[in-house]
């Protein structure tokens, strides 16, 4: 498959368009080494070969239009008028055209109306196919591939090749009277001498500026097929120019060359369709497959999690015990130093111990975390907080005697997570804060946590609680686990959590009264600047 510039996929042709014309020339050649050969007149024939190719024009020009209205290139859209233009004025001219569906022609037909309509036919087609195919001016292209412009592009277009055919076909029937005579029972010889060189040169013209556009943009496979449709629009005309007369050998293999005109272009459209779908088919079968492997590797992966996680926890609390004894001086007298590191390597286990709870919550044991709530003294929670982070100029803010009700664990975990975001992606100093937050209801609080840094980008802040997300080009990598723990343990709570851009603050609101676990989404906070 090809991929242009633009970056849509293009079913690779290869040589094939090239070898049809190929066959197309040697067919021509072949049928001009004796077109005066006559064949008589078949009833069925003509009826079949007009209802044929007004349908392939009409089919085509459908399916152009429809691939221009999904983004496909101006040039489509260009290609679409010539099959426009063909499908009109051959309606009409099988309408005029004597023994096809009345014996002297429909519509007040004269006997030169289906040659002249036969000459608009043959100048009009390879001229628009000329022009869709032809080099076009930079600015010119730039201008008509504006997205704005698509549709009134489309209807203005299709007006004016519409509005064109029509004038002329009226001109062949309903005022054909005026009309010079090319035709003399059945005699193309005026045609041939008079107007032939003209309509010949209209053909050769479009056939070689197409091919120096095809060829100088190394253009995709449609408009390859489009040069072959051209190619044969141009047989068909030097064969019933060169045959004099209907019903002989260069007359009808001048209405094979016409099918084939018609029909080139909507079947490589076909058959691109099918090779597509043969592919999107492979493709959707491959991402099946991976898919499934995904799923497989992410179950292993939350059972290693969990495993891992549950088994840290026993000797993470055995340490934390030692640690303690030691901080307390149960073990004896320690010099005030030993003292304080003791302590400091406690909140460093506490907050090991937070981060095996985080990989036990979001590896599908959600729905399991039990929360236990208590009258809790926020100043102690975040004082807490503090002690597990020595080494960060972490500040606390809460008004003396401010209680929640909460899980102590939880509500650690939750405040340890966002303390330790801001240390790793902001900058110092960190403020904890807690206030009243009496909007939300009587014992409701409203707990903030701010840095110095930039804040989180703008773009980012969509998915900042989404697991396993992480803004990129911060250089400080993360397991993107933290945040969408504090969303679920907060949403548990009875709470909501949101990102605060103004203040560069996250902020977690928890209800007053007993807490009640819920599954919803995060609510949109609108959190005042914290200080």
């Amino acid at each position: 498959m090809e991929t242009p510039a633009d970056g849509r996929p293009v079913v690779r042709v290869g040589r094939a368009p090239w070898v049809v014309a190929g066959a197309v020339l040697v067919v021509a050649t072949a049928i001009l080494l004796a077109p005066h050969v006559e064949l008589g007149f078949q009833p069925a024939f003509l009826p079949t070969f007009f209802t044929l190719v007004i349908a392939s024009d009409v089919l085509t020009c459908l399916v152009l239009v429809e691939h221009y209205r999904n983004g496909g290139d101006v040039r489509v859209l260009a290609l679409s008028w010539a099959y426009l233009w063909s499908a009109i004025v051959v309606a009409v001219h099988s309408a005029v055209f004597p023994g096809v569906w009345a014996g002297t022609g429909l519509l007040g037909a004269v006997p030169s109306s289906a040659p002249w309509l036969w000459t608009a036919w043959h100048v009009g087609l390879p001229v628009l196919l000329g022009l869709a195919l032809a080099p076009w001016p930079a600015r010119l292209e730039r201008g008509l591939v504006d997205p704005t412009r698509r549709r009134r592009v489309l209807v203005l277009s299709w007006a004016v090749v519409a509005g064109a055919a029509t004038l002329v076909c009226l001109r062949c029937t309903l005022w054909a009277d005026s009309l010079p005579v090319i035709i003399v029972e059945g005699d193309y010889s005026v045609l041939t001498r008079t107007y032939g060189p003209w309509v010949a040169a209209a053909n050769a013209l479009a056939l070689a500026v197409a091919t120096a556009g095809v060829l100088r943009r190394r253009a995709p496979g449609l408009e390859r097929w489009a040069l072959v449709a051209l190619l044969a629009s141009a047989c068909d005309t030097s064969l019933v120019l060169l045959a004099h007369s209907r019903f002989t050998t260069g007359w009808y293999g001048a209405r094979l060359m016409a099918v084939t005109a018609a029909l080139v272009v909507l079947m490589s459209m076909l058959l691109a369709v099918a090779r597509l779908h043969r592919q999107v088919a492979g493709h959707a079968d491959r991402v099946a497959e991976q898919n499934l492997a995904l799923r497989e590797a992410q179950q292993t992966r939350d059972h290693v999690l969990a495993v891992v996680s549950h088994d840290l926890r026993s000797p993470l609390t055995a340490l934390q015990g030692y640690q303690q004894l030691l901080a307390d001086g149960e073990l004896g007298d320690l010099p005030e130093d030993a003292r304080d590191l003791a302590r400091r390597s406690a909140a460093i286990s506490r907050r090991l111990s937070l981060m095996t709870e985080d990989l036990l919550a979001i590896t599908g044991t959600q729905g399991q975390v039990s929360l236990v709530p208590v009258d809790l003294a926020l100043p102690e929670q975040l004082r807490e907080v503090a002690q597990g982070f020595p080494g960060l100029d972490l500040r606390t803010q809460c008004p003396p005697g401010l209680r929640v009700r909460a899980d102590p664990l939880r509500l650690q975990q939750v405040l340890v997570n966002l303390v330790g975001n801001a240390q790793k992606y902001g900058a110092a100093p960190v403020v904890l804060a807690a206030y009243p937050d009496p909007g939300a209801g009587p014992g409701a609080v409203r707990i903030t946590v701010s840095d110095a840094g930039a804040g989180v980008p703008s773009r980012f802040v969509p998915q900042l609680f989404e697991p396993y997300t992480r803004a990129e080009g911060t250089g400080v990598h993360g397991t993107g686990l933290g945040l969408s723990v504090v969303r679920d343990l907060v949403q548990r709570h009875g709470g909501s959590v949101g990102y605060d851009p103004d203040g560069n603050a996250f902020v977690v609101r928890l209800p007053g009264g007993p807490a009640q676990a819920v599954d919803a989404s995060p609510e949109t906070s609108s959190a005042t600047r914290s200080t």
